[in-house]
C-alpha cells in the first residue's frame, strides 16, 4: 500500500534550500525552533526562513500547537541538520531546555506533541521510514528512523546543535506509533 506525502500549507520556498536530490528519505529529523510554543508560531518560523539573510538555516515542516506548515519540499534538501541529504527536517516551536521535560505538560505542549507526531507518523508512512528513534550510533550504523538534531550532532560532528533538548522522547514515539497504526488501519477499511 502506499501512502501519500503530507500536504499541509506551503508557506515556501525557505530562503536556503539545496538541491532536489532528497530521496530516498532514511530518517526524520526533529528540531526545536528557540520560540514559543503556541498557535501562530509554526507560520512566524516559516516567515524567517523565507526572509532571513543571517545563515543557511530551513526546515521542510514547523509545527506549533495548532498546525502544520511546510516551507520546503520534500524532495529538496533543507539546511537543518547536516549531513542534510536524504532526510526530512521538523522543527517543533518551543524553547528547548537541557534539564527538565516538565513544559511538556501544558497544554499547548501536548497539541504540539501530537500535531508532531502525526506529521511523522505520514512522513515514516509516506517514504516508508520505520517509526522507531534512532540514536547517534544506530545512525552511523545506517539505521533508518525518528531521530534529533543533537543525534545527528552527536553522529556526525557537523553542528554543534543540542536541540530539542529535554524532552518527552518515549511518550512521543508512542505517539507516532499510535498514529501510524491508526493511519495504516483507516486505509486500509
Amino acid at each position: 500500500m502506499t501512502f501519500p506525502a503530507p500536504s499541509p500549507d506551503y508557506l515556501g520556498p525557505a530562503k536556503f534550500h539545496g538541491d532536489a536530490d532528497n530521496k530516498p528519505i532514511n530518517r526524520i529529523v526533529l528540531h526545536s525552533t528557540v520560540g514559543p510554543t503556541k498557535k501562530g508560531s509554526a507560520r512566524g518560523v516559516a516567515k524567517y526562513f523565507r526572509d532571513s539573510v543571517t545563515r543557511p538555516s530551513s526546515a521542510h515542516y514547523v509545527v506549533d500547537a495548532g498546525e502544520v506548515v511546510q516551507v520546503v519540499f520534500d524532495s529538496v534538501v533543507a539546511y537543518h541538520a547536516p549531513p542534510n541529504t536524504h532526510s526530512i527536517g521538523v522543527e517543533m516551536c518551543d524553547y528547548p531546555a537541557e534539564d527538565s521535560t516538565k513544559r511538556w505538560d501544558d497544554d499547548d505542549h501536548r497539541a504540539l506533541l501530537v500535531n508532531a507526531a502525526r506529521l511523522v507518523a505520514e512522513l515514516c508512512l509516506a517514504y516508508d521510514v520505520p517509526p522507531y528513534f534512532v540514536d547517534s550510533e544506530g545512525l552511523l550504523a545506517g539505521h533508518r528512523g525518528v531521530t534529533t538534531h543533537a543525534c545527528v550532532r552527536d553522529a556526525w560532528h557537523e553542528t554543534d546543535h543540542w536541540d530539542p533538548g529535554a524532552w518527552p522522547r518515549h511518550r512521543f514515539m508512542r505517539e507516532v506509533r499510535k498514529q501510524y497504526n491508526a493511519i495504516k488501519k483507516a486505509a486500509s477499511k
